[in-house]
């Protein structure tokens, strides 16, 4: 499969890539998942990407593919912990604790990259959600 360098960074990523809310949204089975998330990787996709606020999706690719974590990409977001179109919590700490869930949910000790879902250019300016990620960062 193709691959780009992605931006600035060092990752060589796949021009496709997963998106993982579907999985979450439609009540996908475990069983279901492990056979797409795994025909992916096999075909050379290395990118999969989620959010905590898309139901049992992160908890799905952790039980699907944590044993090949060194194959892909792990993108994710955080900012709506309690799904999207409830209040959004851009604070240092929601942020720090949300990205911990993730790990968690997703078996593994890293994420390549965490984004901030739908957070505002106020919010941002306000510097915190940005400390948060830099804090995430260093750990």
């Amino acid at each position: 499969m193709e691959k780009r360098r992605l931006g600035k960074t060092d990752m060589d990523v796949s021009v496709i890539g997963f998106g993982g809310s579907e999985i979450g949204y439609e009540n996908a089975s475990r069983g279901t998942v492990a056979a797409l998330l795994n025909s992916a990787l096999d075909a050379g996709l290395n990118v999969i990407d989620t959010a905590e606020c898309y139901h049992d999706s992160e908890e799905l690719i952790g039980q699907a593919v944590s044993d090949r974590r060194k194959e892909f990409y792990l993108f994710t977001k955080c900012g709506h912990p309690h799904g999207i179109g409830e209040h959004a919590n851009w604070s240092k700490d929601s942020i720090l604790e949300s990205i911990q869930r993730s790990l968690k949910r997703l078996k593994t000790d890293k994420i390549d990259i965490v984004q901030l879902h739908s957070c505002s250019e106020a919010e941002l300016r306000k510097g915190e959600a940005i400390e948060a990620l830099q804090t995430a960062r260093e750990r």
